[in-house]
């Protein structure tokens, strides 16, 4: 090549270069006119459909915000985290790509329900479940299963906002109900009002009578508690055959989605169901009947008492480890003794100041019934929930109560005839017992507690709870269907003093509310004796570091105290109860369901409308004088319409999926009409009294396994001397 040849290509390389510069320098500035307008334009839209999310970005300041022109002509972004663009040259057409890809081969949440046959065998709610849902895994076996996205979808779970190009091409090709939006990244949301067109994409979502979440700066440890409070108010069913969609790779949104892979099972757990509304009302009436003693509101304990230190011991492997100090300690503490830790504490001779149950089925009643001998049973003080079985009072000493919240029952009695004005109503109190216990030692005023054998689960998979107690063969061997039982689902969790410990997903749940009851009581110094899991806000303590100040008050003198100071009778008014119940109102909202559905239907998105106006319809009563008619029928609702998810959007053919559908509803008419035969008489036949499945097997390989009175009296004695 001559060197003219080369001095000519060189200005032709230059002309190109300049030419492309000033073509870049024009998009820059096109940008950069049209980029503050449309920051305007979507902010308005904020403000008229997410207010809070306006004001928290009209003014916003980026920390780190690397934008630039792509040669597409589109905004680009550097991620910190890699140091390279976000996008490649043109990031719409990528984004077009990614959205394509999805819509070919998408991933679903999936979820199961338990099939067994004879566990609530006389709960109406079990029988038409496991209806619909055999009709569902029937379906299955027959029908091809979905495998692109159909035009009109239920919801979808969107991980990464970035800048946002995906959410219009999404959402342009699929209509979809309810979207949950992820972005942990603050910068990269306020970037995306530049260059998204979100005044296009929440109007589009109104106009189909849709709704939208996002959830901005978000950390992997809040997220799944914030997204099941999310799925709790907006419906938990709309977790179920969800699109999950990751829009970009990063080391936030893998700790996101792992972690939301590992707790998953929180969002199906606590959704109560119709049957368990019944068993609330009856108890809670019959309860009230006995007008039993109940926790006050806003109790208190005298400024000369609040030191006084509580044991709250559970039924957790570390028990065995800690009842050398529960013995020194026992009588200079209130002994608070959850559930089935009352046989291995009595086993060693301490008798629990008082003892604490959560389950309202009668199994409760019968455990302490037959396991615990009528001598010792009345030498212990009761604590336990307004829906807790009414027999259970006449077993203890003494019982006092207070209110669970969000109970049909609760809401009846505390809500309605009591206005809030007098009784407590204990918040965080449930899944597990020691969350009912430790509610009550917050609530009555205790500043001082210690955790034992409140182990939210197990190191060792073979030692999941005492071997003093009820799993445990007298040979120390588990009983191997407890053990079943009590292992599935296993996962993994931080330990207290390090570690990993082995828990469920029932029992994680329990150990999240014990950290979010605490929250509520800044005051409370909490401290967790126990070997298992970590839990927020409790401060880890070795039980043989553990010291006790002198002088500590007569824990008799403040037994006698909250016994007689903090629960006042509850007084009854049977025609005032009766008037409260709705059952005409009852039956009218039943009606109104089955109206909903009982039609034909021609494809998924007119399914999904009824669907949604039926839900629509329940929570209308939410916030009215018939909110505990809601209360019996929500959980019923959100496992129903779980396994509607499931059919609706599970199957290739629309055409076999409404005939399914049809099929469906007609079991869920069965189930309403059969649920307002049950509430005409809540108040006569809602009690519990079906003998659970769990007393067999609680009963031992080797011989009886209740308390040996005379031995509990020798060791009592012995010690006294």
């Amino acid at each position: 090549m001559s060197l003219k040849q080369e001095l000519d290509e060189l200005v032709l390389y230059a002309e190109k270069q300049i030419a492309t510069l000033a073509e870049q320098k024009e998009l820059e500035q096109t940008l950069a006119e049209e980029m503050p307008l449309r920051f305007e334009q979507n902010i308005k839209a904020l403000v008229k459909y997410l207010p809070d999310i306006a004001a928290q970005f009209r003014h916003y300041r980026p920390k780190s915000l690397k934008l630039f022109c792509s040669p597409s002509g589109s905004m680009n972004i550097i991620d910190d985290d890699t140091g390279i663009p976000l996008y490649g040259d043109d990031p719409i057409q990528q984004c077009r790509e990614q959205v394509d890809k999805l819509i070919d081969a998408p991933k679903f949440s999936t979820m199961a329900f338990d099939m067994s046959d004879d566990v609530f065998n006389t709960f109406i709610h079990t029988k038409y479940l496991q209806q619909l849902y055999k009709k569902y895994l029937d379906a299955r076996e027959e029908l091809e299963l979905l495998t692109s996205c159909p035009d009109h979808l239920g919801s979808t779970i969107i991980f990464g906002i970035g800048l946002g190009y995906h959410l219009p091409i999404l959402l342009d090709d699929i209509t979809i109900d309810h979207i949950y939006i992820c972005e942990p990244n603050r910068d990269w949301f306020f970037a995306s009002l530049y260059t998204c067109d979100w005044k296009h994409i929440l109007e589009l979502i109104d106009e189909r009578d849709g709704n939208i979440m996002i959830n901005i700066g978000v950390s992997y440890e809040q997220f799944t508690n914030d997204f099941i409070n999310e799925m709790k108010h907006r419906g938990a069913f709309n977790s179920v055959n969800a699109l999950m969609y990751q829009h970009y790779p990063s080391a936030s949104l893998t700790k996101i989605i792992k972690q939301l892979n590992n707790d998953f099972h929180m969002v199906a757990i606590g959704w109560g169901f119709f049957d368990d509304g019944v068993i609330s009302i009856a108890h809670d009436y019959h309860n009230a009947k006995r007008e039993l003693p109940t926790l006050k509101l806003n109790a208190e304990l005298p400024k000369k008492w609040r030191g006084m230190p509580a044991f709250v011991v559970a039924n957790g492997p570390s028990f065995d480890s800690v009842i050398e100090t529960l013995k020194e300690h026992e009588d200079k503490v209130v002994i608070f003794s959850c559930g089935s830790a009352i046989l291995p504490l009595l086993k060693h001779g301490i008798i629990p100041d008082f003892h604490v149950a959560l389950e309202r089925t009668r199994f409760t009643y019968d455990y302490y019934n037959e396991f615990i001998p009528k001598d010792i049973i009345k030498q212990i003080n009761f604590l336990t929930v307004n829906v807790m079985h009414p027999d259970c009072a006449d077993l203890f000493k003494w019982t006092g109560m207070s209110f669970k919240t969000s109970e049909p029952g609760t809401t009846i009695s505390c809500d309605f005839i009591d206005g809030n004005k007098t009784f407590c109503q204990l918040s965080y109190s449930n899944p597990v017992v020691a969350n009912t216990a430790l509610a009550f030692v917050a609530n009555m005023g205790f500043e001082e507690v210690y955790l034992m054998g409140i182990d939210g689960g197990y190191k060792d998979p073979e030692h999941h709870h005492s071997k003093s107690s009820s799993y445990y063969n007298k040979d120390g061997t588990h009983k191997k269907a407890l053990t079943k039982l009590i292992r599935s689902g296993e996962l993994q969790v931080d330990g207290n003093f390090g570690g990993t410990v082995f828990t469920s997903g029932f029992l994680n749940v329990g150990t999240a509310q014990l950290g979010h009851l605490l929250s509520l009581f800044p005051k409370l110094n909490c401290y967790n004796c126990s070997d298992g899991a970590k839990i927020k806000g409790a401060t880890p303590l070795h039980h043989e570091d553990l010291m006790l100040m002198g002088g500590l008050p007569n824990k008799q003198e403040v037994i006698e105290y909250l016994k007689t100071e903090q629960f006042p009778n509850r007084k009854h008014n049977e025609q005032n109860y009766l008037n409260w119940l709705a059952i005409d109102q009852f039956n009218d909202i039943c009606d109104e369901m089955i109206g909903c559905i009982d039609k034909e239907f021609e494809s998924r998105a007119e399914i999904a409308t009824a669907l949604k106006l039926q839900v629509r319809c329940l929570y209308s009563y939410s916030h009215t004088r018939f909110r505990h008619l809601y209360f019996i029928l929500d959980g019923s609702i959100t496992y129903l319409h779980s396994v509607f998810r499931m059919g609706l959007y599970g199957f290739a053919d629309e055409q076999k999926t409404l005939e399914l559908m049809k099929e469906m509803f007609v079991i869920f008419t069965e189930y309403m009409e059969q649920a307002k035969l049950k509430y005409q008489r809540v108040l006569e036949d809602g009690q519990d009294e079906q003998r659970s499945y769990l007393m067999g097997m609680l009963g031992n390989d080797d011989g009886d396994d209740t308390v040996d009175e005379a031995d509990l009296l020798a060791r009592k004695k012995a010690k006294a001397v």
